[in-house]
């Protein structure tokens, strides 16, 4: 884990406003835990880029640790022309590139702008909980329902997860934090 010094930057170049960005953006779908190297890579190249970043604590081995992770795993935004998107490429980071439509460009950069300011702002009321929406199959991975696995029945917060036996028939329902969830 790095240290929290030793992370890139959430945008380059650093407190831009993405929607004065030039370029069209695109959304790279990395290799695992290969966000940040990407940012670090596109900052050498002068690549405007945006990589949704989160300060939060751990608990591994006994031991609290804090550490800024991805918002989305595996995602990292960056803008440019189809220079700028070769350049990308020969990083060697990116599995594969999500280009939204010229119809869809002035929505994408609205949404990340969106995104980028909320982070900036009060970055400590951001969740992500992409495995929480309604009719996922989730399991618990915290708690004293640890292990057990459901149907996500509601998408307000709390959850409210089903847990049934569908050889017999019958469920019950749990309200449970979309923290302790994940997909199964």
């Amino acid at each position: 884990m790095l240290r929290l010094a030793d992370n890139p930057p959430m945008t380059f170049p650093p407190e831009a406003d993405l929607g004065e960005v030039g370029g069209a953006w695109r959304a790279a779908y990395t290799k695992p835990r290969q966000e940040k190297l990407l940012a670090w890579d596109l900052q050498r190249l002068g690549i405007p880029y945006f990589l949704p970043l989160l300060q939060r604590d751990v608990v591994s081995a006994g031991r609290r640790r804090t550490g800024v992770y991805p918002l989305f795993a595996s995602y990292l935004f960056f803008a440019g022309d189809d220079a700028a998107r070769l350049e990308a490429l020969k990083t060697d980071r990116i599995v594969r590139l999500l280009d939204p439509q010229p119809a869809q460009q002035a929505e994408f950069r609205r949404q990340l702008s969106a995104i980028c300011r909320a982070l900036r702002a009060a970055p400590s009321t951001v969740r992500f909980h992409p495995h929480a929406v309604r009719g996922t199959r989730v399991v618990v991975r915290a708690g004293a329902l640890q292990g057990v696995e459901g149907i996500v029945l509601e998408d307000r917060s709390p959850k409210r997860l089903w847990i049934g036996v569908s050889l017999l028939g019958v469920s019950a329902t749990v309200e449970i934090s979309a923290d302790l969830v994940e997909a199964c």
